[in-house]
């Protein structure tokens, strides 16, 4: 029988993308570009500069950029190799709860007669590999394992555009009572896991409590009634196909009838799901003597394996209710999602895994109309310079409790440094930027495939500067790039600001959220976002920052 340690970790191929990186100015060192300045001729001189927006001397900084929630349901969360079940309730998010559904391969060749006469069902298991979970693995989470009841969600999809045949990529939002896929008032087992003393990180099965339709469906997997009594073609090793469409797998998600109650508790866990399933043990008895063990028996049926042809689907589904909320400004959902026909201004940003809320930042003309400033600032000498081309641009996101000066920082006077410290512990490590959230396409800095494919850091960083208390990334090519499409679309417009296509500037808005390869992660982040009004209710003290280092050219 296969064994459960002995499976191959899959290996997700991805293609590389290309990627320019901007050069890097070191920002310490002051270069004296004098020398030779006369032999270079006028149409070639360049003018370097620096500016920070909001500056330093602005009491009440201009609105660089417009932050609003952003929520989108086209995440992928079918066949990801994973998959998630659990619950969390907090005071700012309110309720989040995943489950996943997974067929099951069953790849074993039972010879004819293996369970032999009356067998007796001992126990079963859910087979786990836990690979991540929250801060919270100390409360304990009930779980209900459900039959899966209906192919249904893959049979009767319709065919997308352009396609021959029906695929099976579903997204977060898949409902499984909708789709009739099982019965929430039928469980086949239970589980809790978590717990005071208890490490799930090591745990590899835990040991399910059965409901009498958990023994009928056991019954039925040892062949003893149903379809297929006494019939162990099931088992055979070119029945794959049959397996799916008589066991479809099974549903896992946290027991309704246990939720969580206390805010500030609970956690998602993630399992690997090539090393995950259900485990079934029993004994058979001597037919002539039933009153007489004859063997031990069991059988290994698990989530995911690599190369099989059939019952590989996994879809993974997230509910959330953000009424559940504690705090005054809870979260509308409706105006956060990309349907919304207005999604109104929020000055947090937002950043929030397994699909939740992330932050839309859009630039505004204010913050073209300084850069053209600085255009303008270095024509004064006589000069004609045309436009900008960026050396180092950098953006710095920061904590609620943080500040621009580093001084206000460590002497608490900017906010509660120990908060703040709490924050930096807690929040997502990384941030990630990018032109559509939905497909994940990053700005050109964020190359997060290139990254990954050939194990480098890139220049773009995107984690926490401690000792300022934000997030920093650089973003020089994507300001470039953004640049460069604004001052095609003026000259669109004659050369008239006012009359400029705003929808003709490619990538006005970005996306920021979780970093590529941590979309379902549990941690969440509440920042400063874009600047607020003096009087404002959530005011920002430490707005959305570039610092901006160019050459002026002609």
């Amino acid at each position: 029988m296969k064994q459960f340690n002995n499976f191959r970790r899959r290996l997700l191929p991805v293609a590389a993308l290309a990627v320019t990186i901007g050069l890097i100015l070191q920002g310490c060192t002051k270069v004296d570009d004098t020398l030779g300045g006369n032999l270079i001729p006028d149409n070639q001189q360049m003018k370097a500069g620096f500016v920070t927006l909001p500056r330093a001397d602005e009491i009440n900084p201009k609105k660089y950029v417009e932050t609003r929630l952003f929520q989108t349901d086209s995440i992928v969360s079918s066949n990801i190799t994973y998959g998630y079940f659990g619950s969390m309730l907090n005071d700012t998010l309110g309720r989040r709860s995943m489950g996943f559904l997974s067929q099951m391969v069953n790849y074993y060749l039972v010879d004819s007669g293996y369970f032999g006469y009356k067998p007796i069902f001992d126990s079963a298991q859910i087979m786990l590999k836990v690979t991540s979970f929250g801060r919270d693995s100390l409360t304990e989470q009930s779980f209900a394992v459900y039959e899966v009841l209906s192919n249904k969600y893959l049979t009767d999809k319709p065919i997308a555009p352009n396609k021959s045949e029906r695929d099976s990529t579903f997204y977060l939002n898949f409902d499984p009572v909708a789709e009739g896929v099982y019965n929430p008032d039928e469980p086949l087992f239970t589980f809790s896991l978590g717990g005071e003393g208890k490490y799930p990180s090591t745990t590899t099965a835990v040991t399910l409590k059965p409901t009498e339709a958990g023994k009928k469906y056991i019954s039925r997997l040892m062949l003893q009634e149903g379809k297929y009594a006494g019939d162990y073609s099931i088992y055979s090793a070119d029945s794959l196909k049959y397996w799916v469409e008589e066991f479809k797998g099974l549903y896992i998600a946290p027991d309704p009838k246990k939720p969580l109650t206390e805010y500030g508790k609970g956690t998602i866990f993630a399992t690997d799901l090539e090393y995950s399933g259900l485990a079934v043990y029993g004994r058979n008895r001597v037919k002539d003597d039933p009153s007489l063990i004859k063997d031990t028996i069991g059988i290994n049926i698990f989530f995911y394996e690599s190369g099989a042809e059939f019952g590989n689907v996994s879809v993974n589904n997230v509910k959330r209710d953000y009424t559940e909320a504690t705090i005054a400004d809870k979260i509308d959902i409706e105006q956060a999602k990309e349907t919304a026909t207005t999604r109104l201004e929020n000055p947090r940003l937002y950043v929030e895994g397994m699909g939740g809320v992330v932050t839309e930042m859009t630039f505004t003309p204010e913050f073209f109309a300084e850069l053209e400033a600085e255009i303008t600032k270095g024509n004064k000498d006589g000069k004609d310079f045309k436009t900008l081309a960026f050396s180092q641009v950098r953006m710095s996101v920061y904590f609620e409790d943080s500040d621009y000066e580093w001084e206000k920082i460590a002497d608490g006077t900017a906010g509660n440094i120990v908060r703040l410290t709490d924050q930096m512990n807690a929040y997502p490590s990384r941030l990630g930027m990018y032109t559509n959230y939905k497909k994940l396409t990053p700005i050109s800095d964020y190359a997060y495939v290139y990254e990954q494919n050939y194990s480098t850091e890139l220049a773009y960083y995107g984690k926490i500067n401690r000792s300022r208390g934000c997030y920093v990334m650089d973003i020089t090519g994507y300001m470039q790039q953004l640049w460069n499409s604004y001052m095609q679309a003026k000259a669109d417009a004659g050369g008239v600001v006012e009359n400029i296509d705003w929808s003709k500037v490619t990538n006005l808005s970005v996306y920021i959220g979780p970093e590529a390869y941590s979309l379902y992660t549990t941690t969440f982040g509440v920042l400063q976002g874009m600047s607020t009004e003096a009087g404002a209710a959530e005011p920002n003290n430490a707005p959305i920052r570039f610092t901006m280092a160019y050459n002026l050219i002609k």
